[in-house]
């Protein structure tokens, strides 16, 4: 009996050695996953809820949107930029994916309306007012962003510059 409860606990051990190894392979792998070629800016609150403020409003009124793509265009460099500077599994690097992401998906209803593009920009800018919220909010809950969360928000925000290229393209034949 007693074999066995060292069996396990050597087993417990090497377990969370090898799950602590993951995540610190994770953490490196989410640092490299960096956008080259893009200057880093410190996220400025302010700006992002203003972001915010002026997609949300161009949710709610869709017809607008074709009038508003050079700032869209705008909005989604400074995301770009809050990205490249900001810590790796941080809100400030969730809040400026999902502001970039929600710039793409606006410019892309542009091009193509479909309700789909709108609920997911919403959906994004949801995001971002709720960690924005987080970070201007010392009395709220600070929930620790996990390196998984930094990669996943890493790969989002690289298949957002490649799906920012293609919408460039399409504006570009569009004209």
């Amino acid at each position: 009996m007693v074999t066995a409860l060292l069996a396990a606990g050597f087993a417990l051990y090497l377990t969370g050695r090898d799950a602590g190894s993951s995540l610190d392979a994770v953490a490196k792998v989410s640092e490299e996953l960096r956008e080259p070629d893009v200057p880093g800016q410190a996220l400025d609150p302010e700006t992002a809820l203003r972001m915010v403020t002026v997609m949300e409003g161009l949710v709610d009124a869709p017809e607008a949107i074709g009038d508003y793509g050079e700032d869209l265009r705008l909005m989604a460099d400074t995301a770009a930029s809050w990205a490249a500077a900001a810590p790796t599994a941080s809100r400030e690097l969730h809040i400026a994916v999902s502001l970039r992401s929600a710039a793409g998906d606006l410019r892309a209803y542009a091009l193509r309306p479909s309700q789909s593009y709108l609920m997911r920009a919403r959906r994004r800018l949801d995001q971002a007012q709720s960690s924005l919220d987080g970070m201007l909010n010392s009395t709220a809950t600070q929930q620790p962003h996990l390196a998984t969360d930094g990669l996943r928000d890493q790969l989002q925000n690289l298949e957002q510059a490649h799906r920012e290229q293609q919408l460039e393209v399409d504006e570009e034949l569009r004209r």
